[in-house]
């Protein structure tokens, strides 16, 4: 039997192109559909970086996802978010994954402090090691 649900990964770091990610993921969803708000706290991995501390706890980016899963479910949205610790391209394959999501959606550009750099080449790994369509945002 086909499946009637759709789930659909958002990939969210507060920057203006998760925003438009997000904004376009709730754009594709069908009435029985269910986005997942997905936030990722880098952890010290890159030792060049092991000094800078992140701008956003689990629990403030907890509460930042909190909030984004209020509105959206006041437009009607069915939303689930969760925050995971870790390195971000990773996390994204791992939960959409464990989640069985039909499409992945992240923003081009963004992050901050030590995460511009290297938002292209995460949009990039997910892209290219996804099992899943990936919709990349600009």
């Amino acid at each position: 039997m086909p499946k009637v649900m759709g789930i659909k990964l958002v990939a969210f770091d507060r920057s203006e192109s998760s925003r438009k990610a997000l904004n376009q993921a709730v754009a594709l969803m069908k009435p029985d559909d269910e986005l997942f708000l997905l936030m990722v706290v880098p952890s010290a991995v890159i030792t060049e970086f092991a000094d800078v501390p992140p701008d956003v706890t689990l629990s403030s980016a907890q509460q930042l996802v909190n909030a984004e899963l209020e509105k959206l479910k006041q437009m009607g949205v069915k939303a689930l978010g969760i925050v995971k610790a870790g390195d971000f391209a990773e996390e994204i394959l791992k939960m959409s994954s464990e989640m069985g999501v039909d499409l992945i959606v992240i923003g081009y550009h963004g992050l901050s402090k030590v995460g511009r750099f290297a938002v292209g080449a995460i949009a990039e790994q997910v892209y290219k090691r996804a099992e899943r369509p990936v919709l990349i945002v600009k």
